[in-house]
């Protein structure tokens, strides 16, 4: 099977701030670091934005659209995308999830908003959704700048970030100082999104440290994986790795098809298992299942690379979830 290999530890803490205004609510909060040595580390941040929106709201029957059952008090444009100059596209700056019911953990860009309603950047999937009522939560996107807040040791010119997109383009971003440029130097990139559960591949010119502060996500994420893509994938625990044994990768993986690698985290990304699942658990890279006592996992803040052949999702439970 072929992986595809792209170009410490945690400290936390968690406060819980069950502070409320109006209808955005403000959980567990969350501080956690990540030591990158030089060479290359897998990042993916474990903490999201706070909410700034929840409540019942109604997708349209053609997907594009998501108002709520009640008044929300939107301003007009509050919600929209980064719009630059051609061709750089659009970027979202915020997202609508659902959080609840059979299709929790789902993930929706927002193009733009009026005082009323939501226009998403694409239509609603799955297409079974759309046409009911749902609860969601609307969070500000991670985004390469939010992330190298606080952050330390970084060099400008020499780091670097590659993310993935679906179909396979590499796009890197370059830290300039005090944000990030595209990989021409010039075009401003510190708005590239990092979803959550995703990750990106950051390449070090020396130790790098980078302080993640946010809240610990109380509901199920949702990680698309692309069969075309180079999928980097991480745990949304800040204050512990996510076991392999037992993992919902054994769901989310095709039978002894799909798979994914773990690499050290020395920054040279020396492979230290691959894996694999038969349907009902996970197997190691000669196809036998993992002991229960197994401690194999995936460290606070890094990923795999996940390898399918065909487009699957898998659903990531909440650290909060009992």
């Amino acid at each position: 099977m072929k992986f595809h290999l792209p170009l410490v530890l945690l400290g936390a803490a968690l406060l819980t701030a069950p502070a409320v205004l109006g209808q955005a609510t403000s959980g567990v909060m969350g501080f956690s670091t990540l030591n990158c040595p030089t060479g290359t580390t897998l990042v993916v941040p474990t903490l999201v934005n706070p909410s700034v929106f929840q409540g019942q709201a109604a997708i349209s029957a053609d997907g594009l659209t998501i108002t709520p059952t009640t008044a929300p008090g939107w301003a007009a444009g509050a919600y929209n995308a980064t719009s630059f100059s051609a061709p750089t596209p659009n970027y979202p700056r915020f997202y609508a999830e659902v959080v609840s019911g059979t299709n929790e953990g789902l993930i929706l860009d927002i193009l733009s908003n009026s005082a009323s309603e939501l226009t998403m950047a694409s239509a609603v999937i799955p297409a079974g959704i759309r046409g009911t009522t749902v609860q969601i939560a609307i969070r500000e996107h991670v985004t390469l700048d939010k992330i190298v807040q606080g952050a330390t040791g970084l060099t400008a010119y020499a780091d670097a970030a590659n993310l993935f997109g679906p179909t396979g383009a590499t796009i890197t971003r370059i830290f300039d100082g005090s944000s990030w440029v595209a990989g021409d130097y010039t075009t401003p990139a510190g708005h590239s999104v990092i979803y959550p559960g995703s990750g990106f591949s950051f390449s070090a010119a020396s130790t790098v440290v980078f302080s993640f502060m946010g809240e610990v996500k109380p509901t199920k994420t949702k990680v698309p994986m692309y069969q075309a893509g180079v999928n980097i994938v991480g745990n949304l625990n800040p204050a512990s790795a996510l076991l392999i044994y037992g993992s919902s990768f054994k769901e989310a993986l095709s039978p002894y098809a799909d798979g994914f690698n773990r690499f050290s985290a020395d920054g040279n990304m020396t492979t230290l298992g691959t894996y694999f699942s038969d349907g009902a658990q996970m197997l190691d890279g000669a196809y036998n299942p993992l002991a229960p006592t197994a401690t194999d996992s995936v460290p606070v803040n890094r990923g795999v690379v996940v390898s399918v052949s065909a487009d699957a999702v898998v659903t990531l439970n909440s650290p909060l979830a009992p």
